[in-house]
């Protein structure tokens, strides 16, 4: 099984909700000052937090772990859209998740799916 994988979870959570746009206007503005690409802590713009948890997808079992560890440092409100980016991104460029915090999945999916919905 590649690493590349979702965690069926995550994959049921995208099923029933689909990879629509955020229902919480106060979360997308907050996060639009995260930075995206780059997770060197050094590159975590918006983040107060340096040693906020980071995506590893060196292995499924570490991608599996760290995307549980990073989904669970979010409010309970912003697991959902966080489980969407995720799918989002690994559709579209899943070697950019490697060292990803919470707030740049969720700002890079934002990203992503302005850009594939024209909007």
């Amino acid at each position: 099984m590649s690493i590349w994988k979702l965690p069926a979870a995550l994959i049921m959570v995208a099923m029933v909700t689909g990879c629509g746009p955020s229902d919480n206007p106060s979360a997308d503005a907050a996060s639009d000052q995260a930075t995206t690409n780059d997770a060197a802590p050094h590159n975590q713009a918006g983040s107060s937090d340096r040693n906020a948890p980071v995506l590893d997808t060196g292995t499924e079992a570490s991608l599996q772990e760290s995307l549980d560890r990073v989904r669970s440092s979010l409010p309970e409100d912003q697991r959902i859209e966080f489980d969407q980016s995720v799918k989002l991104i690994m559709d579209v460029e899943p070697q950019r998740l490697h060292g990803m915090t919470a707030e740049q999945v969720l700002a890079a999916g934002r990203q992503l799916h302005q850009r594939t919905n024209g909007g």
